[in-house]
């Protein structure tokens, strides 16, 4: 499913980006040399760079619980 229809980029792109460490909507795009266009893909990259966030915190309190 694409996340930025105007770059073409993909949910799994936005994942991978993140995964390398891309904390901004722009940074996911710039970690593969793209640029923002009309801007609507911004909040929807928000919201899986902070479910990651959310999901990175959670696993490591469950780690430290242990």
């Amino acid at each position: 499913m694409y996340v930025c229809n105007c770059n073409g980029v993909k949910r799994r792109e936005v994942e991978e980006a993140i995964a390398a460490g891309a904390e901004e909507p722009e940074a996911v795009l710039g970690h593969f040399g793209l640029e923002p266009c009309c801007g609507r893909c911004l909040p929807e990259i928000a919201e899986h760079i902070c479910l990651s966030r959310r999901a990175c915190a959670l696993e490591a309190s469950l780690v430290a619980a242990e």
